[in-house]
């Protein structure tokens, strides 16, 4: 259902899209890359814009703005961020996991047809990655997703697999038929692999967290250089963190 042209609830769309603009790239924003982001006029943006300043969601610096403290303030109080959430519990078992494999160690959860960061860990020496804890990318182009896929729901996995597949890189999987193979890899073998297929040096290892149903509620990965040699015994440490961590939401 579309929203009225005019009134407070047209506002509050508008002031969500607002909020919405920040998404993506670009922390600092002009006004003018904000009307066009949310589609909005830009004397529709600086409105809403002073209202979202005066009251902490946006913070205006040198002539353009950012998101305010208050959306951080809000992000924390979401349940899997908030104390003795799945955020706080997997902390402890990812330092582990990054002090026992020099890797990359991301915490994902399933968002729709994405897999969404909400925590990650790394080092000097780790491989650059774009992900960023709040960041989104498609669930079946990572092993994340495809970890937390292969729990889903017969109906969850055939809505996700009848959209394409967004091809990140060359060798992002978009045969429905092998992600199917991946899915049944993860219930023989109790984790999921991606070779370059959301990050062109990148190759990544993930392992769902089960709660007591049993249920994926997020999973876990370790990344490595797609051109070094995963360490004896990597794969192993994950999928005990990948343990540990849903032993915890089961107390």
């Amino acid at each position: 259902m579309s929203l009225p042209e005019s009134g407070s609830l047209s506002s509050v769309g508008k002031s969500l899209q607002i909020l919405n603009s920040f998404r993506g790239s670009g922390v600092l924003l002009g006004v003018s890359q904000i009307a066009e982001r949310a589609e909005v006029s830009k004397s529709t943006a600086h409105r809403l814009l002073a209202v979202l300043v005066e009251h902490g969601f946006v913070e205006k610096r040198d002539g353009r703005y950012m998101l305010g403290r208050s959306v951080f303030e809000l992000g924390n109080l979401i349940a899997d961020t908030r104390p003795r959430s799945l955020r706080e519990n997997a902390i402890p078992f990812m330092v582990d996991l990054y002090k026992a494999t020099d890797a990359t160690v991301h915490l994902a959860v399933l968002d729709g047809s994405d897999v969404l960061y909400i925590e990650k860990i790394y080092g000097h020496a780790t491989i650059p990655l774009p992900s960023r804890v709040g960041g989104r990318v498609p669930a079946l182009c990572t092993a994340l997703g495809k970890a937390l896929l292969a729990h889903a729901t017969p109906t969850d996995q055939d809505s996700v697999l009848s959209s394409p597949v967004p091809r990140l890189t060359p060798y992002t999987i978009v045969d429905t038929h092998i992600l199917q193979s991946h899915f049944e890899h993860v219930h023989t073998h109790g984790y999921a692999v991606d070779q370059a297929g959301s990050s062109i040096a990148a190759q990544c290892f993930a392992a769902p967290i089960l709660d007591s149903r049993p249920s994926a509620v997020a999973a876990i990965s370790i990344t490595f250089p797609v051109t070094s040699t995963v360490p004896t015994g990597a794969v192993r440490e994950l999928m005990r963190a990948a343990s540990g961590i849903g032993r915890t939401l089961t107390l």
